[in-house]
């Protein structure tokens, strides 16, 4: 099968490898589109380190050719999307039901080759049918629809909230499409002009460029002098964590998305007299994909605007490029 396989930092060559081999719990899919994640290009540039050869990618949507004998729920032919993290289903966190946190998980393209490739081999309990109407492309998108969607739920938004979104990459505005979907008020806070103007076609109520304004006086301004209701950081840096802890109301909720391995000042006094909430998440539970493609599904989340770049195997180092340079905010590899 042809894929295009890191070989190192930034060291991505289009070549041939063998189709991998099921066994009797498993499922081959042909993928049909392959999302580009803020993952895919951390591993891509060699900031998570991982060992070479490795076969990227883990949101995709394609179409079932060999099911497993123990696998008779799912058929060939079948257009899929799948879990891309596999959970065992038996450590502490998974009889909880917090099957992200579970100690054996297994994830595309971090511990196992991923699905930037003509096929990809994955269990049978995490692949999930798509509706007919449902594009290859919105398939490829539920997965990380529904980390946003994890998000919202964790922050308990309800209708009258005003959420504060900070960081309008592909998470940050899948979760202002969620929380629209919710009913809310949305803020979105951002330094790119082109990320804050899709963010207002997306919905949002109010945009706001931390370049041009001072976003702390920006949100009370929109909040009666309050702060926000909830703060979903999804940009992964440390001044957006310490503004977030600016601009959320006294008892308000912060949910922190973006994925960083750096340091954040946080005043402890800050957070205790105003009784601040603050949560972590990542990824979902198990069996959320159902939501996400629901959500898309009957059109109430419209994911295909973030996509601002397709290409094909070929054309893949290039497109890691150009989304690493900002030339995009989502992009899709068609295989």
């Amino acid at each position: 099968m042809k894929t295009s396989r890191l070989h190192g930092p930034r060291d991505m060559r289009l070549e041939d490898v063998p189709e991998p081999m099921i066994n009797q719990d498993e499922v081959l899919i042909r993928v049909r589109a392959m999302g580009i994640c803020g993952s895919d290009l951390h591993m891509y540039t060699g900031e998570r380190p991982l060992t070479y050869p490795r076969i990227l990618g883990h949101e995709f949507a394609g179409d079932i050719v060999k099911v497993g004998d123990n696998a008779s729920h799912l058929r060939i032919g079948q257009r899929v999307t799948a879990e891309p993290n596999f959970w065992c289903g038996k450590c502490v966190y998974c009889q909880a039901g917090r099957e992200n946190l579970c100690v054996n998980r297994v994830g595309l393209a971090v511990n196992v080759d991923g699905c930037q490739a003509e096929y990809v081999k994955v269990p049978a309990g995490f692949v999930w049918p798509l509706p007919d109407k449902m594009t290859y492309t919105q398939g490829a998108l539920v997965e990380p629809l529904m980390v946003s969607l994890h998000a919202i739920k964790r922050s308990h938004a309800q209708l009258g909230d005003t959420v504060t979104i900070v960081g309008c990459g592909t998470i940050g505005l899948m979760a202002l499409l969620c929380a629209k979907a919710a009913g809310v008020r949305v803020l979105a806070v951002d330094v790119i002009p082109d990320k804050l103007d899709l963010a207002r076609r997306l919905g949002a109520d109010e945009v706001i460029n931390g370049h041009e304004s001072d976003p702390v006086e920006a949100v009370k301004q929109a909040t009666n002098g309050l702060g926000s209701d909830i703060v979903i950081e999804s940009a992964g840096s440390p001044g957006a964590v310490e503004l977030a802890l600016d601009v959320v109301r006294q008892a308000g909720r912060i949910v922190l998305i973006g994925l960083m391995n750096k340091p954040a000042q946080l005043l402890p006094i800050a957070v205790a007299r105003r009784e601040l909430e603050i949560f972590g998440s990542f990824i979902y539970h198990a069996g959320e994909f159902a939501s996400a493609i629901h959500l898309i599904a009957t059109g109430q989340v419209d994911v295909l605007p973030l996509v601002g770049l397709t290409t094909d195997l070929a054309g893949a180092q290039e497109a890691y490029e150009q989304l690493l340079g900002g030339k995009a905010v989502k992009g899709i590899i068609t295989i």
